[in-house]
Order: structure tokens, then sequence, then C-alpha cells
């Protein structure tokens, strides 16, 4: 029985604890809804992420939607099912967006119990069959023309089962703090000189990322500039995030760089950590788009990133960054040192950068953009009139 209320009610799922770029990106949607959307949230359980949306006012439900945990306890997900309809009935919800695919089957056959609509975010690389998923799905929103094509050939969803119901959308922000971040501030608190040079890196700590390779290519950059000093900003998620972040820091003594490398760890003040930098290199193996691209170029950085999967749809290939395949340290470490050491070529790739932005991915129009879909899903799904 479909839900009906004079309010329409939607709950957004986010299979998280922490607030990170997708977080960031899907939070300034949920508050420019209109009034006539009365929003829900449901998160992995109590972190940051909880006492932020708290904070802000919405309701929020824990409830673990991780599959992988109970890939062999039928129970286990049948209670988690349970638990599921009994709030999306009991909080008359009529429609759900998920903010990560990965955890939407079982949102989705909830969703299928208690007969309202599902819109799920799709902002990573799918490199496994998924179109029986992706039927059951009324929106898909995908971050990068790269991730929409990724879904068809790996995800083996025929395109034409989707036309309809996918949109292509990518992350943006709110870019007014990053355009005057303190500088000094950071610095200061890092025992930096103003001059020193700084090249850094933001990601959650995890062997897609890089960070290993962000390592190989200040080895490479010291040797050329004794000064520079680097910075890696990021958390780590889970026990095998853990085990590459003592990698890293076995990697960091086996360099010599025990004295030139800051692990900052997570942080919630990007607009000062981006400003405090000169060059920001992100060495991903994989990238469906790279919401922190779009903060560093805010920020006026000169970017070298891979070029892999959505990175060059995030940073263009105008010249607000270089694109270079991650297997490279060498190829990095040259560019890194001529970005460096050229104020004007830095220069030229900072104003390309901050009018990438501002034309591209200030966050309105695109929240705008994804209230649309919001709309469509609902209205296309609830036309039966009246109300419970």
């Amino acid at each position: 029985m479909t839900i009906r209320t004079a309010e329409k009610r939607a709950l957004f799922v986010f299979s998280s604890k922490h607030v990170y770029g997708s977080e960031l990106s899907l939070l300034p949607v949920v508050r420019s809804l209109g009034a006539s959307w009365k929003p829900y949230f449901l998160v992995e359980g109590a972190g940051p992420l909880d006492t932020f949306l708290r904070k802000e006012g919405f309701p929020v439900y824990r409830l673990p939607v991780n599959l992988d945990a109970l890939r062999h306890q039928r129970v286990g997900r049948a209670l988690r099912l349970l638990r599921l309809v009994y709030l999306l009935y009991s909080r008359r919800i009529q429609l759900v967006h998920v903010n990560f695919h990965f955890h939407a089957p079982l949102i989705s056959t909830a969703c299928s119990v208690v007969g309202i609509p599902i819109v799920v975010h799709v902002r990573n690389m799918i490199d496994y069959p998924v179109a029986s998923k992706f039927r059951k799905y009324d929106g898909i929103i995908c971050i990068s023309q790269a991730v929409r094509n990724n879904l068809v050939t790996q995800g083996k969803v025929p395109s034409c089962e989707i036309a309809e119901r996918l949109w292509i959308i990518p992350d943006g922000r709110d870019l007014a703090p990053f355009h005057a971040g303190n500088r000094d501030r950071v610095r200061g608190e890092f025992g930096l000189d103003p001059a020193t040079p700084l090249v850094g890196m933001a990601a959650r700590i995890t062997s897609m990322k890089g960070q290993d390779i962000f390592l190989q290519i200040a080895a490479l950059v010291k040797k050329r500039v004794p000064a520079a000093r680097f910075l890696l900003v990021g958390s780590t998620l889970d026990e095998l995030d853990e085990h590459y972040l003592q990698d890293l820091q076995v990697l960091v003594a086996d360099l010599g760089l025990q004295k030139d490398v800051i692990f900052a760890g997570y942080r919630d003040d990007m607009p000062d950590i981006l400003a405090a930098m000169d060059c920001f290199v992100h060495p991903s193996r994989r990238g469906a788009f790279v919401s922190v691209l779009i903060e560093a170029m805010a920020s006026g950085l000169p970017i070298v990133a891979s070029d892999v999967d959505g990175i060059p749809e995030c940073v263009g290939c105008d010249g607000a960054a270089v694109l270079l395949p991650p297997d490279d340290p060498a190829a990095w470490a040259d560019t890194v040192v001529r970005i460096l050491a050229d104020k004007n070529l830095a220069n030229r790739m900072v104003e390309k950068g901050r009018g990438r932005t501002s034309s591209l991915f200030d966050i309105a129009p695109l929240a705008r953009q994804t209230n649309e879909v919001l709309e469509t899903v609902y209205e296309s799904y609830h036309t039966d009139g009246g109300f419970l």
C-alpha cells in the first residue's frame, strides 16, 4: 500500500558514521528542499555524522545497512529488513534516497514491501554485474559520465533500461569558504615557515587513493626541493585501511621522510588546510569524480591528478590540472617541481581552476537539479491522489 501524507516525507540513507565528501555534497540538497518536504536521516551508527545532523535539527535514526557483515547470517539480514520496514511505515516515509549504491539492495527490498520509490546515488566505479539490482531503482544519479558509462559496460546494465531513470549530476560545493581559507593558522599549527613549499593530498586513507604513490613522489621531490614538506589529510574507515596506514608509516621511514611528512588525520577545517598548501597532488588509482578536487581548485591550488575514470571530468583538460597516469611517480615529481618553481604556471592553473569551479560546481544549481530528480520520482510514483 502506497503511503501518502500532506507533506512529502523522505528518508536519506547514509551508510557512514563520518562526514566525507559525499555527505557534504548531499546535505545542501536536503537543506534546500522546499517546505513541502520533511527529511529524515538514517545513519550507520553514533559518530560525527550523527552528531552533525542532530545539531542541525534533523530527525536521525541509527541502523547499520552494510550487508557484507551479514553475508552468511540470514536471521540478521531478516531482522534489519524488518526494522527498516517498520521505520518506513511508522514514519510514513514516501521516498528513500540512498547516498551510496553499495547498500541500496536491502533498502530497496524494504521500499518494495512498503510500496515507495527509491533513488540511488552512484558515486563509485563498478566492476561487476549489477543489472538485477538496478532494475529495482526508480531513480539513479551518477556523479559523472564515466560512472554512467561504467555502469553500462562493467555493471552490465543495459542503457535502454535506465535511460529514463538516470541523471548525471556532479557533486558540488559551497565555494565561498574555500575562497577565504586561513593559511597562516594551519601552517602555524604544523610549525611550517610561511615560505616552506607544502605539497598536500586529502583523501580517505586507503590503497585505492594512492597515498603510497604520493610518498614515492614526495621522496623524489625532496631530492630536488630540500625545503619541501608533505601533508597527508584523511582517516581510515576499516581494519584493512588501518593496515594500509601502518604500511604507509613504514614506507615513510624507508624513504627517510620522517621529518618531512605530516599525517594530519581527519580534518573538518578543509578551507584552512587547503589554503596552507602550495600544490595539491592526487595520485588515485580510481576516481569516479573526487569532489575534494573541486575544493582544491576553489582554494586556488594548482593540481596534479590521475588521468583515470571521472577525474578528468572534474578538473577538465584546459589547464587547471596536469593529468598523469598514477603509476609513474617520476613524471609526477617532475611536474610538482615545475609547478613549485614556476609561479606564472601555478598562477595560470589557479585562475583556470577557480573559473571552472564557479561555472560548473557551485552547489546551488546542482542542488536544484537533484531536488528536481526527487520531485520527478516522487510525482511519477505517487499519482493516485489521497492521503493516509
